[in-house]
């Protein structure tokens, strides 16, 4: 104890010898310490002199956003939105209170009492950019962050933030920290291409932001530092999580109490199913890319697009390629991706499905996908065939050829004897395909295929014939537009008109004068031609109950591609089935997937529509619709467009038959001799309509 007492006295005397430089010391510590903090607190007034003016008069909330497309149907309703989506401008007051204060909890809880900038929040920032020797942490209040969305960019440096700095000390001029926080909340991205929580809530909720729960409101609020990667559609629960912590947060500021941050932990948010309405983008991607170049550089506001989607046919396409895709047989067949494409006959673009899955792959295989036709080009070499003079009820006899060392085969090396054009093309048959555009000349072919609609390049060879070339699922459907509007040239469109945010119309569609293309009596030949496909040959699973149809079917060798294109008196529809890396499905043709996708859109989209019967030609005898569809799928014969197919046969079907419509009513009712049936027939092969290729 004594030693103790000795020690304090002489502490005390030490303290009393060194007192100045003590008090020197402390000046100096004071300084050091004391003067950064000061100069933190005075830095808002500091900077005051050199913010600059903001205008006023300008419309903050889309300054440097971008355009937001609003998505109008063929009937008028809104049906989607891109580019930003936004949402409504909405008041705090009609906000659930504790929406905004989810936001003031996790970015800015000084927000009401700061001058746009927070001294302890840049302190804070800036040891821990110290600590981890780069730019970690930004200290941004909610002012300074809607500073950064309306005048600069995201970048980290010193620069950046001096003038992030400078224009939130001008927005806490210039707007109340209500005006300030309702832009904030209006204006912030939080991710799926939503912009404020209005534009947020409805992506993810399906709802008003006015009709927020408190969870939903928590996980809005960990959006705002990583959108992407926080996303509640990449890891629901991991989102989940970060909305309790928000949930505490709130706690800690009073905004809530404890009970109703409980109730809100044991009913978490959930996002809504968005499959169906993400399904769409593939239509208006290609909307929105259209809508920008009709207006060009001399608009670049919010648009409203008036569209020529018809959403129940639209959605219909989608759901009808899920089923046959996912279905057991489009696993067991190794189908994984399907287009779909539904036009009117005047171009219209009715429905536009790019792939099975908008979330997995945004990749439009309707306008982007360049695969092979197959069989599914053969009308273009029978169109060049009428127009040099043939009729469908000219006979050939099929055997081998030899066309400069290509020797084409039909599916299973079988002959057919003598047929007519018109069998040669319900069967799919190879070889008098073949002979035919020999004799009409293949650059008479690809004048026709490129008069119709067709833009991809055609190789000027013989096995074009069979589909070896290239196209789009949207260019091939267009192009049999020709076929069904009775032989006028149509061009896809999807945009009727554009408007700006205020109504004033920036673009409106006037309908092209009609140029006939094919003749008409050559077109209703054609059609006569492709009806047969469906009554009696390779198309037959894509029959419609009680109305007339006409397409035909297409497959690629070892079957990496399929197709069904096909039209009615109201719409064209073309359907591609196949896989992104063109690896061979088991046994997919035509006939089968693509046309029972086919069917299935096409009996939506036909719906309460009157049914007429195609154009056809005149001598043709209507068949009863009701005695040759809803044939199992399958059921037709099987085309091949001569190059080694794999996949076994299925069960045979009976030979070919003049179709017993091509000649006039006595004709059909007492025979002719010209319509006699094929001699010495060989059996047609099965409905797996297989044209590979060399």
């Amino acid at each position: 104890m004594e030693t103790l007492a000795r020690a304090a006295e002489a502490l005390g005397e030490w303290i009393v010898d060194h007192r100045r430089g003590l008090t020197k010391i402390g000046a100096v510590l004071a300084v050091v310490i004391g003067g950064p903090i000061l100069a933190l607190y005075m830095l808002p007034y500091a900077l005051s002199p050199f913010a600059p003016t903001l205008n006023l008069n300008q419309d903050l909330y889309t300054l440097n956003r971008p355009v937001a497309f609003t998505f109008l149907d063929a009937t008028g309703d809104v049906v989607g939105r891109r580019g930003a989506i936004v949402g409504e401008r909405l008041k705090l007051d009609q906000m659930p209170p504790y929406l905004p204060a989810a936001f003031i909890a996790m970015e800015d809880r000084r927000f009401y009492s700061n001058q746009g900038i927070d001294p302890w929040g840049i302190l804070r920032a800036l040891i821990a950019d110290m600590r981890a020797r780069h730019w970690v942490a930004g200290g941004s209040t909610i002012t300074q962050q809607t500073a950064k969305i309306l005048f600069t960019n995201s970048a980290r440096n010193v620069s950046r933030k001096l003038t992030d700095m400078l224009d939130a000390v001008a927005l806490n001029k210039a707007l109340s920290k209500q005006q300030i926080l309702e832009l904030y909340l209006n204006r912030l991205y939080l991710g799926s291409g939503a912009y404020g929580v209005d534009g947020a809530s409805r992506v993810y909720f399906g709802k008003s932001a006015r009709d927020l729960s408190l969870a939903q409101a928590a996980m809005l609020a960990t959006l705002t530092r990583a959108p992407s990667a926080f996303s509640p559609r990449r890891d629901l629960a991991r989102a989940q999580e970060r909305a309790d912590m928000v949930l505490d947060a709130m706690v800690d500021t009073g905004a809530i109490t404890q009970e109703q941050a409980d109730d809100a932990k044991a009913h978490p948010a959930v996002i809504t199913d968005r499959t169906r309405q993400d399904a769409r983008n593939f239509f208006l991607d290609t909307a929105a890319d259209d809508a920008q170049k009709l207006i060009g550089d001399k608009y670049t506001g919010d648009m409203i697009v008036h569209t020529t989607m018809e959403p129940r046919i639209q959605d219909a396409a989608h759901l009808d390629a899920v089923k046959v895709i996912e279905g057991k047989q489009g696993r067991r067949d190794r189908a994984h991706q399907a287009a779909v494409v539904v036009m009117k006959l005047d171009g219209a673009v009715s429905a536009m499905l790019g792939g099975v899955d908008y979330d997995e792959s945004t990749y439009n295989r309707a306008t982007q996908a360049h695969r092979q036709p197959g069989s599914a080009f053969k009308p273009f070499v029978y169109l060049a065939a009428l127009e040099a003079g043939l009729t469908p009820w000219d006979e050939r006899t099929d055997g081998p050829i030899d066309i400069n060392g290509w020797q084409p085969t039909n599916y299973g090396g079988r002959d057919y004897g003598t047929v007519t054009l018109a069998d040669a093309l319900a069967h799919s048959i190879n070889r008098v395909t073949a002979e035919v555009a020999q004799e009409v000349g293949i650059p008479a072919v690809i004048e026709a295929a490129q008069r119709c609609g067709i833009t991809s390049p055609l190789a000027p060879n013989a096995s074009l014939a069979l589909g070896t070339s290239d196209v789009t699922p949207l260019e091939l459907t267009s192009a049999y537009g020709a076929f069904a509007s009775g032989g006028y040239k149509i061009a896809p469109y999807l945009v009727t008109e554009v408007d700006d945010d205020a109504g004033h119309v920036l673009y409106k569609r006037q309908a092209p004068e009609e140029r006939r293309i094919i003749a008409d009596h050559v077109d209703r030949d054609l059609t006569e031609m492709m009806y047969d496909v469906v009554t009696e040959g390779t198309g037959r699973g894509a029959a419609l109950w009680g109305r007339e149809a006409a397409g035909k079917t297409g497959t690629t060798q070892d079957y990496h591609d399929a197709w069904f294109v096909g039209f009615t008196t109201d719409y064209v529809t073309g359907v591609w089935v196949g896989n992104d890396e063109a690896t061979p499905m088991r046994g997919v043709t035509g006939g089968s997937l693509p046309a029972e996708i086919w069917h299935l859109v096409m009996t939506t989209a036909e719906k309460g529509l009157p049914a007429k019967p195609l154009d056809r030609s005149p001598e043709g005898v209507p068949v009863d619709q009701t005695l040759t569809s809803g044939l199992p799928l399958g059921s037709g014969d099987e085309e091949s467009n001569g190059l080694a197919a794999d996949g076994q046969p299925q069960q045979q079907q009976q030979p070919p038959q003049s179709s017993g419509q091509h000649s006039s009513f006595w004709d059909w009712l007492f025979g002719s001799d010209q319509k006699k049936p094929p001699q010495n027939p060989a059996p047609p092969p099965p409905n797996n309509d297989s044209s590979d290729q060399n």
